[in-house]
């Protein structure tokens, strides 16, 4: 089945009449934006499932509308959500001065302000990317990847056992250890232990649904009674920034002052010179380093907990697991079920849209200037065009094949893609590696748990809730 070609199930599912010509031979006739169908339902009962039952939405809306509609989420913003491969292709494609992500970060503006690389575009992220790529491959990358399997063997050590948890909060107090590392390398703040504390404290106001609004856009009268009313947290998150900011500043300006160098991000941000020979303001680095307490700690963490939810549901895939972490040779299946996990649980079910700056057409369709393209990953994920079977774990489909970068986007992708990707694999390997190798995964309930979201991620709903025994097989082996 031809992808582009869902504008008209769009208008087949609605009762309308397809607005692409599909019987002309030459070129595919172009129809504007417009043309899409919108989703008839309520705005704010839109948000709400967005937040609370995303999955079953987005399904409901691809079986309903096709692999192109518009949400109206946001008031007065064309949003629409794209999950044809093509389509997705050509947006990662697409030049940088056509579409731009920075103002589309509005949502994490209270977490990352506005100064860091996710609010760049064009000429200024392609130079900040670059500047700060660095501290994210080569010799950097090997001395995370130390840290990483270290944290990951003494967390999972830590993690209480023969009684049932939430495995996301320990999973994330591992990522934000790891990103620690990715932020300060070998010349450690301080302040440090003071920082992860404030930051993990300040991280839980993501399970809040007051999270989701933009309130540090409010008039100060609007937003001081907003921070009156203790139940939403707000107050209490705004707080803890503030002290989180102090820190960091703090953390920048010790820094400064020993001189060191390193390829850790604050090392390679105090490096970094313009064309006017001046460094990164305080405000630039903060705000890049708050990116990271963010997106590098929330996505991981999620990814971990929907990687046990899957193989507590199947054990043949656990025992693969464990025969080839056993003969030491390789990781080769351990990397198809990373891929699978993340195919099946992207942390980022909608990646960050685009919004259209100059027009651009994908798949016959127009898109003007202000509206937003918002890619899906779960639906494109979930295409059986795309992925036979789709909905079922089976690790072996990503054997001997690597992911497409326009049919699994878990990192986003083109001009934008994460630039933590493989510390996010890595951190997955590790953490698995050591779950499965000492303990025995038991899962609380039975049943598959559906995705809640968290700001920028979805995790299951029960937070991955588990019981993690002494692995019975490792101890017998000792007994012996």
């Amino acid at each position: 089945m031809d992808h582009s070609s869902n504008t008209h199930d769009a208008a087949a599912a609605s009762g309308g009449k397809c607005p692409v010509d599909h019987s002309a031979p030459a070129a595919q006739a172009v129809v504007p934006s417009s043309a899409l169908p919108a989703v008839e339902m309520h705005r704010m009962r839109q948000v709400l499932s967005i937040w609370a039952r995303p999955e079953p939405y987005l399904k409901s809306c691809r079986a309903k509308y096709g692999s192109r509609f518009r949400v109206t989420i946001i008031p007065g913003v064309p949003l629409y959500v794209i999950s044809a491969p093509e389509d997705v292709k050509q947006m990662f494609l697409a030049p940088r001065d056509v579409l731009h992500t920075g103002s589309s970060n509005t949502p994490i503006e209270k977490w990352t302000g506005r100064n860091g690389l996710a609010w760049l575009d064009e000429a200024e992220h392609t130079s900040r990317r670059r500047a700060v790529m660095p501290a994210f491959r080569g010799d950097a990358m090997k001395r995370v990847e130390q840290a990483v399997y270290r944290l990951a063997k003494e967390h999972v050590a830590s993690w209480p056992r023969d009684k049932a948890v939430a495995t996301h909060p320990f999973a994330h107090a591992y990522t934000v250890k790891v990103i620690m590392e990715v932020l300060f390398g070998e010349h450690r703040p301080s302040n440090e232990a003071a920082m992860y504390a404030e930051v993990m404290k300040m991280l839980t106001f993501n399970s809040k649904p007051s999270t989701m609004k933009p309130f540090h856009l409010l008039p100060p009268a609007k937003l001081r009674r907003m921070r009156l009313f203790r139940p939403n947290g707000v107050n209490e998150f705004l707080v803890r920034r503030d002290r989180v900011h102090a820190m960091v500043n703090a953390a920048i300006e010790e820094r400064r002052r020993s001189g060191a160098e390193g390829d850790d991000l604050l090392g390679v941000m105090l490096g970094i010179r313009d064309e006017d020979g001046n460094p990164p303001s305080v405000t630039e680095m903060r705000d890049e380093i708050m990116t990271q307490f963010l997106a590098g700690t929330e996505t991981t963490a999620s990814a971990i907990c929907w990687a046990l939810e899957f193989l507590t549901r199947h054990p043949q895939v656990v025992e693969k697991l464990r025969t080839e972490m056993a003969a030491g040779d390789g990781d080769e299946y351990l990397t198809a079920v990373v891929h699978e996990v993340l195919r099946l649980g992207p942390p980022i079910q909608q990646i960050v849209p685009r919004e259209v700056v100059k027009p651009v057409e994908l798949g016959g369709v127009r898109y003007a200037p202000g509206d937003r393209l918002w890619a899906s990953a779960y639906l494109l994920n979930r295409d059986e065009h795309n992925y036979p079977d789709p909905d079922a774990f089976k690790p072996e489909r990503f054997l001997g094949v690597k992911p497409a970068s326009h049919t699994w986007i878990p990192f986003g992708g083109g001009h934008t893609r994460c630039l933590g990707d493989r510390i996010a694999l890595m951190e997955l390997k590790a953490t698995l590696t050591e779950i499965l190798t000492t303990t025995d995964v038991q899962r609380v309930g039975a049943e598959a748990v559906p995705a809640h979201s968290r700001t920028v991620v979805n995790i299951p709903k029960d937070g991955a809730r588990m019981v993690f025994h002494p692995r019975r097989a490792k101890a017998a082996a000792a007994a012996r």
